[in-house]
């Protein structure tokens, strides 16, 4: 299954935008921890893509594709904004950053998918995650 969109840049779209690609990633039965893990990641990709990468521009469009195979699924999510550094962000669990509401978002990436990689100066992520499936009878 490959799933391919193109999004304006708005945040009022992303909850729902990621529900549908959920939906259609549960059909092919995987089981609810994985699905929870590939929806706060994709929701977070997203909302970095729009706010940081896009500025928000709605003239500029993020670009998702998602494959899916037996055993993994990768998600890339492309904006059309400058890029950033991924290796010079801060640490969310340093003492003098936990109690900032934000900063969260590559550091939580990371810890729920078992592959992120940056390209194109870091305005494109993709992410892998190997799939649990659902047993007979769940």
């Amino acid at each position: 299954m490959v799933i391919s969109l193109t999004l304006p840049s708005e945040l009022k779209i992303v909850p729902e935008t990621t529900l549908g690609i959920i939906k259609k990633i549960k059909s092919k039965n995987i089981n609810d921890d994985t699905l929870f893990n590939l929806r706060l990641a994709l929701e977070e990709a997203l909302v970095n893509a729009i706010k940081h990468g896009n500025k928000q521009n709605k003239e500029r469009k993020v670009i998702v594709k998602i494959a899916v195979s037996l055993n993994k699924i990768t998600m890339e999510i492309k904006d059309e904004g400058q890029g950033f550094n991924h290796n010079k962000l801060s640490s969310p669990i340093e003492a003098k950053n936990l109690k900032k509401p934000y900063g969260r978002g590559v550091f939580l990436i990371k810890k729920l998918m078992d592959k992120v990689e940056f390209f194109d100066g870091g305005s494109r992520i993709k992410m892998v995650k190997s799939l649990t499936r659902r047993k007979e009878g769940q």
